[in-house]
């Protein structure tokens, strides 16, 4: 198998296309308790019959979606989930989730990585001028890798959503291109300083 394409890499993570030899594998990890509870899913979702269906649902980038294979690196890149932009093109905004499938790229700043490197394409590569989330309250792992990455919280919508059986508030986060915390990898494509 040949080396996998990573558009954006750091000695902690890296981001690349949708690969379709990964397809079993990104449902897969869309359908874990941590993946489903994150996502505040109550269930999972429906078992794809066929390959055709597998691929459809997780096709590659549109206008209006960007997916990402998420990487963990600092030796060979190993694919550890996945992240995506829910473009608004109208109004140069996205909606951003992620989600790492493989437990042992939990905890190591992966998530935190990846997401910077997702708003450095999403202001740098797409020209988005906000890209936001929503995050439950309890998942405080969560909020602190977004928060790390770039993202500032914006508000509480109180009792909106439930955490493992329970009412929580869900946390609005957004990011703009003034307060990216850089560098940008995108931008080093561009200057005498590449690496």
């Amino acid at each position: 198998m040949s080396e996998p394409v990573l558009w954006l890499r750091t000695d902690t993570a890296g981001i690349g296309p949708i690969r379709d030899d990964l397809i079993d594998q990104y449902w897969k990890w869309d359908n874990e308790i941590p993946t489903i509870v994150g996502y505040n899913r109550q269930t999972p979702q429906q078992p794809a019959t066929t390959r055709e269906i597998h691929t459809t649902a997780y096709e590659n980038s549109s206008d209006r979606q960007i997916k990402f294979t998420v990487y963990m690196t600092g030796g060979e890149p190993v694919p550890v989930g996945t992240a995506m932009l829910l473009i608004d093109p109208g109004l140069a905004v996205a909606e951003y989730t992620i989600a790492l499938g493989e437990p042992a790229a939990r905890g190591k700043g992966v998530g935190t990585e990846a997401t910077r490197l997702v708003l450095d394409y999403a202001f740098h590569v797409t020209g988005l001028e906000c890209v936001y989330l929503t995050v439950l309250e309890p998942n405080t792992a969560a909020i602190r890798a977004y928060e790390k990455a770039g993202f500032r919280r914006q508000g509480v919508r109180r009792n909106a959503n439930k955490w493992l059986g329970r009412r929580v508030n869900e946390i609005h986060m957004d990011a703009v291109p003034e307060d990216f915390t850089g560098p940008s990898l995108v931008k080093a494509f561009f200057s005498n300083k590449r690496k």
